[in-house]
């Protein structure tokens, strides 16, 4: 398996480290090994050309050591992960390497803009078109995508969710004693603007009686900005958590009364599982695979979706969730419920074992 995993920031990183973590505690006959360069992250937020020169940096470490790799050891298959954009030339020389050592080959495409990106016909398409004929199988995140790519011909697509981390439920029964306090809300994920934090911060400046945690990585600038935006009166209400472990994040999501991710764009994200877990009633947008995870063509059974950068769509949907209490008690509790069923993580390892075997097969 080749994925960031530990030092590198971003959710492809805490995915990774969830399936290794459970790979080691379980039996199975699959023998993985995790492979990665010791690169250095980026924030989503950091400076384009500074992302760039990080990221070009790191591809020829990592490319020499796969080359390493491969030739020391016999590998059935290469699982890559892939966050697309100029990542994808990494991905591209990588899989003509897995495959010059006739090595069978999964990407796993962890973003949910394979839609726009066909759309608009750039060279994003290109150089995905060319990952994908590259590799026998191809996993996406989410139903709009899966479609897409067999819309345009490709047959080698399976869809895999995202897991909920058997260490998330554990952090959950260690702390059964929080209760949830009906005017918390919390915000978990990169404090950026397509996070649509600005939104939920002028929002909650216009709801009285209200507090929000704002818990991730922001970097000053960011933050005095969103200062600014909240007013004289923000120390009385607003709070910048940083970046918590995750033992400290599931613990602030247990005593919110509301989760909101008002967030642009996405793919499917671990936030929105683990809220799920915590029996958050949930705010959030209708973009990437959340639409699935909320079942909201069903209603509004497991929270609310809004379209992104609607501020009035999500002030009326956080009032609605703070005057019918019994409405989002519901919707949290049925979330739980819900993520349990169809991502534990059991489920969800037996989906992608049966992926890796079928390439053996």
């Amino acid at each position: 398996m080749c994925s960031p995993y530990g030092r590198m920031v971003g959710g492809i990183s805490r995915w990774t480290g969830h399936v290794l973590d459970y790979y080691s505690k379980n039996e199975t006959d699959i023998n993985l090994k995790h492979y990665y360069s010791n690169g250095k992250g980026a924030y989503q937020n950091t400076n384009l050309i500074i992302r760039l020169y990080i990221g070009i940096m790191s591809y020829i470490p990592f490319l020499l050591g796969l080359i390493s790799e491969l030739k020391k050891n016999k590998y059935d298959a290469v699982h890559f992960t892939s966050s697309a954009s100029i990542s994808l030339i990494r991905d591209i020389l990588s899989l003509k390497i897995a495959k010059n050592k006739c090595v069978k080959t999964v990407i796993h495409f962890r973003f949910g803009r394979i839609p726009q990106i066909y759309q608009k016909q750039n060279w994003e398409k290109k150089l995905l078109n060319m990952a994908i004929k590259l590799s026998d199988k191809v996993i996406v995140i989410d139903q709009q995508s899966y479609r897409t790519l067999l819309q345009f011909g490709h047959k080698n697509i399976e869809i895999l969710a995202n897991p909920l981390s058997p260490i998330v439920n554990e952090i959950i029964q260690q702390n059964s004693e929080i209760s949830k306090l009906s005017n918390k809300l919390v915000f978990a994920g990169h404090v950026i603007t397509t996070k649509g934090v600005f939104e939920l911060v002028k929002v909650c400046k216009e709801i009285d009686n209200v507090k929000l945690v704002i818990v991730g990585y922001s970097n000053q600038e960011t933050k005095n900005m969103l200062i600014k935006l909240a007013g004289v009166n923000h120390n009385s209400w607003l709070d910048f958590a940083g970046e918590l472990s995750i033992e400290d994040t599931i613990k602030e999501m247990l005593s919110a009364g509301i989760f909101v991710l008002p967030t642009y764009t996405e793919g499917f994200p671990n936030v929105i599982i683990e809220s799920m877990a915590c029996g958050c009633p949930i705010v959030t947008t209708k973009v990437g695979a959340i639409p699935e995870m909320l079942d909201i063509d069903n209603g509004e059974q497991y929270g609310i979706c809004i379209e992104p950068r609607s501020v009035e769509k999500l002030k009326d949907s956080i009032i609605r969730m703070l005057e019918d209490r019994v409405f989002a008690i519901s919707c949290g509790e049925n979330a739980k419920k819900r993520v349990n069923e169809l991502y534990s993580m059991p489920i969800i390892w037996s989906k992608m074992e049966s992926i890796w075997k079928s390439l053996v097969n």
